[in-house]
């Protein structure tokens, strides 16, 4: 505990696995809705060792706070493709991060990265809220992995051995070889969907780009620096490309590799 009262967390977060980034954009508007957490004290950002944030509220309650969020999420189908629809949870509307808000005519935006035979709801969704363990060990509820379920593709640590040979790996039955992770499953689509206006970080029509900031920021201002917004934010500026595999663009199974820097030189 700090004199001022507030805790230093640090969360092992990648900054270049999209799922990660994603999750740490959901926890910060997680201790922003918080008012135990005193949000307009609480601040975050990125070091060598993960994120980072500086709190009112311990991590046990915020993954406790984290894990009652997610398990109230559902998906809302809509009409016309399983990619239609949108999500809730708490009483409150989501977005659909699978519906292209970019010109161009493409139906799809880079996010949508399942196939036309898994629905959002029933086979990756609820499946995942199924196997989410309750938080009783706060460091390692982040970590708990669970085999043979389907991925939202975000996760650069899940199913490339088999996406990247051109098939899912329910075809080759070699799914106990895909763990993922629940938790970091759930919180990525809570901060694509609820979290952050996710289609502006779209750089064409397989690409997305975001920002890494390294100095602390108000919780409540995460969806700005992470899209890139803000002004004179020391930040690291990453690009990743959604990856097909062998079936070429319009590949069934798509899923996003770990992103690489946009540019090599770092902004001062």
């Amino acid at each position: 505990m700090r004199n001022d009262g507030l805790n230093d967390l640090s969360l092992s977060l990648d900054e270049r696995n999209l799922a990660h980034v994603l999750s740490a954009v959901a926890l910060a508007a997680l201790v922003s809705r918080n008012a135990d957490a005193r949000p307009s004290e609480s601040t975050c950002w990125w070091s060598e060792r993960g994120f980072e944030v500086r709190t009112a509220i311990t991590q046990a309650a915020l993954f406790d706070a984290a894990s009652r969020f997610l398990r109230s999420m559902r998906w809302i189908p809509g009409f016309g493709a399983v990619e239609q629809g949108t999500f809730a949870a708490d009483g409150e509307v989501g977005s659909n991060p699978f519906i292209s808000l970019a010109e161009g005519g493409q139906e799809n935006s880079p996010f949508k990265t399942f196939s036309g035979q898994q629905y959002p709801g029933r086979d990756l969704l609820d499946t995942q809220k199924e196997f989410l363990e309750v938080p009783i060990t706060a460091d390692t509820w982040l970590a708990q992995t669970r085999r043979g379920i389907a991925s939202w593709g975000f996760d650069c640590r899940v199913g490339s051995h088999a996406y990247d040979l051109g098939f899912s790996s329910n075809d080759d039955r070699s799914q106990d070889r895909d763990p993922i992770y629940p938790a970091v499953e759930l919180l990525s689509i809570a901060g694509a969907s609820f979290f952050t206006a996710i289609q502006g970080w779209q750089l064409d029509a397989d690409t997305v780009g975001y920002s890494i900031w390294t100095e602390p920021i108000p919780v409540t201002v995460v969806r700005y620096a992470v899209a890139g917004r803000l002004d004179g934010l020391p930040a690291r500026h990453y690009r990743v490309r959604s990856r097909g595999a062998a079936y070429g663009k319009g590949a069934a199974y798509r899923f996003f590799p770990e992103a690489t820097l946009r540019n090599q030189k770092r902004e001062q």
